[in-house]
């Protein structure tokens, strides 16, 4: 067991360095597409049912496992010069940047249906990116080296989700209005993901033999699509299902608030550079502290014992903004609420990120990481697509009631899981 000075040095390797730049480049679309989104749609006056189902838009982050299997075995052509996966990184890293200058030049009160489109194809290949970006993280390091390359990953998410598209996306969205904040962002993520390709490395991995499928079709099918899912099954399958209870039902307390905070601090009144400083910069220090914490704990005491801990405290600080929203605007109190729910936010989602990590095998790191994620997280997506609805027929109160009650399951199948030989797994 390692001590927590050990711990604390092993975040300063190059390596994580590589993987803190992979995750602020992979927080950046996916940061574009939830908060200052939903602000930009309930400024102009959009419904809110209709902004929880932009939710939906997500879903495409859920679903990535559908094509991952082209990014562990399918080479670009022209590109693949530059390695299996950096000519996947840099071709989604750029195709992504002109979708969200496209997304800048639309006012969704004209057109909300083209604006809809545009944010669709932001998530596909800014999912693509993160397909890379996952396969990336997990390739450059060992297995006990996953609960601090974890926090890092999570580190540069938050710093390219919050920092830059929310905090910098919001203050640009004060001054320059919606439409150029997405145009200089979706220009600085083009130039960002250029500089940051020049740092990477080819990770060296076990990898099967490429195919191509215009040759052999069926195995390329086979090895591309099944054996990766096959292997994760015999390894796994006393504890497969309880494992995807686990991950069905983790993040759902989370991820079914998050579409309705935004147009909840509107409803209070607070201004956007009231959210862009408390709710994102101060709330992007806490996550960091809290990934930070995570990462610590899972190096020192393992991955078990931190997710029952998780599976607790994310409903628990569900509840901070029902009481919000009792207080009514209140800076003090939102700071109050913003500490408890993003630390524990950051706590949490470097769990989930340990726990996937250290089940895939590297010899299919992209599509079984993606196919878990998907397994994970999809239920997840589709429950929040009604948020808008359920606000708007009982408003925020009760919301954040059921939002707390969503997190039970995720409590009882952790322990489960946690109880079960599984654990012996999560170790070294």
């Amino acid at each position: 067991m390692a001590s927590l000075s050990q711990s604390f040095l092993a975040y300063f390797q190059k390596k994580n360095l590589q993987i803190i730049l992979l995750g602020c480049l992979s927080g950046i679309p996916l940061g574009l597409l939830i908060d200052p989104l939903n602000y930009w749609l309930a400024e102009a006056g959009i419904e809110k049912s209709t902004i929880g189902l932009f939710s939906l838009i997500l879903i495409v982050y859920t679903i990535k496992a559908l094509w991952a299997p082209l990014i562990d075995r399918l080479s670009l052509p022209i590109l693949n010069g530059l390695g299996q996966r950096r000519s996947w990184l840099i071709f989604s890293q750029i195709v992504t940047g002109c979708f969200v200058i496209s997304l800048g030049m639309i006012d969704p009160n004209s057109n909300i249906l083209f604006f809809a489109y545009i944010a669709f194809f932001i998530s596909i290949f800014s999912a693509t990116q993160d397909i890379c970006v996952d396969a990336l993280r997990i390739e450059l390091v060992q297995k006990k080296e996953l609960g601090e390359a974890s926090s890092v990953y999570v580190i540069g998410y938050r710093i390219g989700a919050v920092l830059i598209s929310q905090v910098i996306g919001l203050y640009l969205a004060e001054i320059f209005g919606f439409q150029t904040a997405y145009v200089f962002l979706g220009l600085f993520f083009i130039g960002f993901s250029i500089l940051t390709f020049y740092f990477l490395d080819e990770p060296d991995r076990i990898a099967k033999p490429m195919l191509s499928p215009f040759t052999n079709f069926g195995k390329w099918l086979k090895d591309s699509f099944l054996d990766p899912y096959l292997d994760l099954f015999l390894r796994y399958k006393n504890h497969l299902i309880i494992l995807l209870l686990v991950m069905f039902t983790y993040r759902l307390s989370d991820i079914f608030l998050g579409p309705m905070a935004m147009p909840f601090y509107q409803f209070l009144g607070f201004t956007k550079s009231e959210v862009a400083t408390y709710t994102n910069l101060y709330g992007l220090s806490m996550t960091i502290a809290g990934g930070l914490f995570g990462g610590l704990l899972i190096h020192r005491f393992g991955i078990a014992s931190m997710l029952i801990a998780g599976s607790i405290l994310a409903p628990l600080t569900n509840l901070f903004f029902l009481l919000l929203n009792n207080v009514g605007k209140d800076l003090s109190f939102l700071i109050l609420t913003i500490t408890a729910d993003n630390f524990t936010q950051g706590f949490v989602v470097v769990v989930v990120i340990s726990l996937l990590s250290s089940v895939v095998s590297k010899t299919y790191t992209a599509t079984q990481y993606a196919g878990l994620f998907l397994l994970g997280t999809l239920p997840s997506r589709l429950i929040s697509s009604s948020s808008g609805f359920i606000v708007d027929s009982y408003g925020f109160g009760e919301f954040f009631i059921i939002c707390a009650l969503s997190g039970i399951p995720a409590i009882i199948f952790t322990i489960m899981l946690v109880n079960t030989s599984f654990k012996l797994s999560l170790k070294d």
